[in-house]
């Protein structure tokens, strides 16, 4: 892998990490695209790199917020515990998921015509949202929003299903505003990125996967971090006025294109 190579997928990783687009089917697409002789279970591994670098550029935006979920038990702030213990439930679908499907979906989930079916089923999803008009806040939530959101965010295990798009879409059909459904969805991101990231750091020390050398690593983790903080600031301010069925505009017709023509 090249220096262009890796600041190409490192960009595109961190614009494509929160727009309702699926960054993991984006960068299947642009390995293939790139032609990179790489084996699929070590292109995970520099995936999973690049989605650490979209955790942490998500973590400085959010860092208020973190810092009293954080703190909540220790300074008895009861609706920042309820937040943290919501958290904590939401991972678990995609944790349990990831663990047991991890190495399935890297061998058969990653050809271009499933990337391409998935991003369908994304724009259908966000479609199906588009019609809820939810009220509620993250302080009104239940178990069921929770546990909706959760599996929606272990569907987007495989690439294509965007993960923001599901959960956010989930949060939505459940009745919470599409700005407190996105914040919620980017909050529960981080736990699932850095548990992904854990065990390919365990992978990486047994050998089973590898990475590409320091200085190629590093420039595309650097250019997914800052790319994540632009389209974090967009899709906060976008979200505010407009759906995210806007994003259909694009993902069914290229969707559509690469089934028919490929």
């Amino acid at each position: 892998m090249t220096f262009i190579e890796a600041v190409l997928l490192g960009a595109l990783q961190g614009l494509t990490e929160f727009l309702p687009v699926s960054s993991s089917g984006h960068l299947v697409l642009a390995e293939t695209f790139l032609q990179l002789q790489i084996h699929p279970t070590d292109l995970q591994g520099f995936d999973v790199l690049l989605h650490v670098a979209t955790a942490l550029a998500l973590l400085l935006v959010y860092a208020k917020t973190w810092k009293k979920i954080l703190l909540s038990p220790m300074n008895k702030d009861a609706q920042h515990q309820k937040l943290l213990l919501y958290l904590v439930l939401a991972t678990i679908p995609g944790a349990v998921a990831g663990l047991l499907l991890k190495d399935s979906i890297a061998e058969h989930f990653r050809s271009v015509t499933s990337v391409a079916t998935a991003l369908f089923v994304t724009g259908i999803v966000l479609l199906i949202a588009h019609r809820s008009r939810g009220k509620k806040g993250m302080q009104s939530m239940n178990l069921a929003t929770v546990f909706a959101m959760g599996c929606a965010q272990a569907c987007a295990l495989v690439p294509g299903l965007s993960r923001s798009g599901l959960s956010i879409s989930a949060g939505q059909v459940m009745g919470l505003k599409r700005q407190e459904a996105l914040d919620f969805s980017f909050l529960m991101a981080l736990p699932i990125i850095f548990g992904a990231f854990a065990v390919t750091a365990g992978d990486l020390l047994h050998g089973s996967i590898v990475m590409p050398e320091l200085s190629t690593a590093l420039i595309g983790f650097v250019a997914s971090f800052f790319s994540s903080l632009l389209a974090i600031v967009f899709l906060r301010k976008f979200i505010a006025r407009h759906s995210l069925a806007w994003f259909t505009l694009y993902l069914l017709p290229i969707s559509i294109y690469i089934l028919l023509w490929q």
